[in-house]
């Protein structure tokens, strides 16, 4: 159980860190240094992207240290390993409902650009594309948002469950 835990924390930490590694040389590579700046400083709203995803990597090998932290207590007891499989099971659950979600999404775009009336001037055709990618965009936005809003619900969880395992 031990082995099985610490070798799970092992694997998201090093994930983590190496999705900021690409983050950080994909934001390198898009601004080269110009005077001097930072390599975000002049991209606007990307430095923020990389300041809040330098965050959650943070909090996550945090979470990951402290977890493989309890599971090196020689205390250990079988709960930890029972809760960490009752986050696994809640994240796969959220996990299929947002896949549902996805497909629906995408089912009901695909049956409506079907249905889409043969446009006879550039401006109505325009008009029925621009409101089916709007729809995509929505949809893909929601999704975004649904993965990142389960991955900091993780944290939180994870933060919780370890706080509560150092206590005792």
């Amino acid at each position: 159980m031990n082995t099985a835990l610490k070798t799970l924390a092992e694997d998201s930490l090093r994930q983590m860190q190496e999705l900021h590694q690409a983050h950080v040389r994909v934001l390198t590579s898009l601004a080269p240094m110009a005077g001097g700046l930072p390599p975000t400083a002049h991209l606007g709203r990307l430095g923020q992207w990389q300041e809040l995803i330098t965050q959650s990597v943070t909090r996550q090998m945090q979470s990951c240290q402290a977890l493989m932290r309890v599971v090196a207590q020689p205390r250990l007891d079988a709960s930890l390993f029972a809760e960490t499989l009752a986050i696994q099971a809640a994240v796969m659950k959220r996990l299929a409902a947002q896949q549902a979600d996805w497909v629906t999404g995408l089912q009901s775009i695909a049956a409506e650009a079907a249905t889409v009336k043969k446009a006879n001037t550039l401006s109505k055709l325009v008009d029925q594309e621009g409101d089916l990618y709007t729809r995509f965009n929505a949809l893909l936005a929601s999704q975004a948002t649904a993965t990142m809003e389960l991955i900091e619900s993780v944290q939180i969880s994870l933060g919780y469950l370890v706080a509560q395992k150092e206590e005792e």
